[in-house]
């Protein structure tokens, strides 16, 4: 092959890839499909106040609340109806998470793990990414059980 056909090829190769579709800006996780025994755990940190604070759902419902900065740790127990709907938002979720869109001064931001027969999916958020997030509502209800577990 001559030199010019070469450079004819590659350039064609290269404008090719320079044309393609642009990759998205989100990552998807698969649901999990729970079994008999998951857990679910989320971090809130950041803010103006510096919060941080935890939950850790397991499966039968029992939970624990901890803040970091009151030194308080609460465990309690969700009623059956609350487990099967935390198990659903989290079962339903599309898991759609937007990258992060950069610096988010005094945002909050929350670490999520879900574990379930020996499987982890491990998520960070934060204050402008979780609206474009289909975990909103699992957020929300984890951050809401922190909120009147604590008060």
């Amino acid at each position: 092959m001559s030199k010019t056909a070469l450079f004819i090829v590659l350039m064609t190769a290269l404008l090719a890839a320079g044309c393609s579709a642009p990759t998205s800006d989100t990552i998807l996780y698969t649901p999990p499909a729970l079994g008999n025994e998951w857990d679910v755990w989320m971090m809130q940190s950041g803010g103006i106040m510096g919060m941080m604070r935890s939950v850790q759902v397991f499966s039968d419902g029992v939970y624990t609340v901890t803040d970091s900065r009151t030194d308080r740790t609460i465990t309690s127990s969700l009623a059956n109806t609350e487990i099967v709907g935390l198990q659903g938002m989290i079962t339903e979720a599309d898991f759609i998470i937007p990258k992060p869109s950069g610096v988010c001064a005094d945002c909050f931001v929350y670490n999520l793990e879900i574990q379930w027969e020996g499987k982890k999916v491990v998520v960070e958020l934060d204050d402008l990414s979780l609206p474009e997030s289909d975990l909103e509502p699992l957020v929300t209800y984890l951050r809401n059980l922190m909120d009147s577990t604590l008060n």
